[in-house]
């Protein structure tokens, strides 16, 4: 038996993201399913990353109860010259979120990769500076839950 990895989760997540809310007349300009260094001017951005992870022995036998927790990271400019402005960057903001708990709500069973999907925390929403360039910043970390049989 081989244990589950967390890649199999934040790209199949990261893939349901990206057909939400990537494309004409939808919020995001691009999701990642990794950490990424440089947005190369996009925004707004979402990133879905790893995050803790956590393995429960579910018998005697071979198999995992496992709760992986996944990190939805919203990016976007706070503002810019053509007129973005700060208004703007909150209504985006909120309007990506909204569409995340409906892709949480959507898939909330996506077997066989999880049993059960659900928001770990309230989300964290702030500002964040990353090379010179000011954000609104939202935190999301869900929970999957995995049953993994030997």
């Amino acid at each position: 038996m081989s244990s589950r990895s967390r890649e199999i989760v934040r790209d199949a997540f990261a893939v349901m993201l990206g057909d939400a809310l990537v494309g004409s007349g939808k919020p995001a300009e691009v999701v990642y399913g990794y950490q990424v260094a440089d947005f190369g001017g996009a925004s707004p951005v979402v990133v879905v990353s790893s995050g803790p992870i956590i393995r429960r022995r579910q018998s005697m036998g071979a198999c995992w109860a496992t709760q992986i927790m996944l990190n939805v990271q919203t990016f976007v400019l706070y503002s810019d010259q053509s007129g973005w402005n700060e208004a703007n960057a909150e209504d985006a903001l909120d309007t990506i979120e909204a569409g995340i708990a409906d892709v949480v709500l959507s898939n909330a069973s996506n077997a066989p990769i999880w049993k059960k999907v659900e928001y770990a925390d309230p989300s964290e929403a702030t500002g964040i500076e990353i090379g010179g360039v000011e954000y609104r910043y939202e935190l999301i970390r869900l929970n999957f839950e995995v049953i993994e049989n030997g």
